[in-house]
C-alpha cells in the first residue's frame, strides 16, 4: 500500500513538472520579437547612446534593430528601428566595420 502511494505521488509531481514546463514554453514563443513596431524616421547619431543588432532566428523571423536614444539630460529610451530603412542600414554597416 505504501509503494503504490510513493508510485503516485511521483507520478503526479512528475505530472507537475511537465505540464508547468510546457506553459513556460509556450510562453516565450509567444514573446518571440522584441520589437512590435518600428521607426523609419532617422534619428541624429549624437542622440544614439547605444545600438543592438539581433539577427533574425528561432526567437523571432525578422533582424531588429534596438537603438537606447537620449530622451532628457539624464533619460533614454528603447527604441525599435526599421532595418529596411535606407539610415538604418547604413548605420549597421558602420557597426559591422568598425
Amino acid at each position: 500500500m505504501r509503494t503504490s502511494m510513493t508510485i503516485l505521488f511521483l507520478a503526479a509531481c512528475l505530472t507537475y513538472l511537465v505540464l508547468s514546463e510546457g506553459r513556460s514554453i509556450r510562453r516565450r514563443r509567444e514573446l518571440r520579437c522584441q520589437c512590435v513596431k518600428t521607426v523609419r524616421t532617422p534619428i541624429p547619431s549624437k542622440q544614439i547612446l547605444d545600438f543592438k543588432i539581433i539577427r533574425k532566428g528561432a526567437h523571432c523571423k525578422n533582424m531588429e534593430v534596438i537603438a537606447t536614444i537620449k530622451t532628457g539630460k539624464e533619460t533614454s529610451q528603447e527604441v525599435c528601428l526599421d532595418p529596411t530603412a535606407a539610415w538604418v542600414k547604413r548605420r549597421i554597416e558602420r557597426e559591422f566595420d568598425s
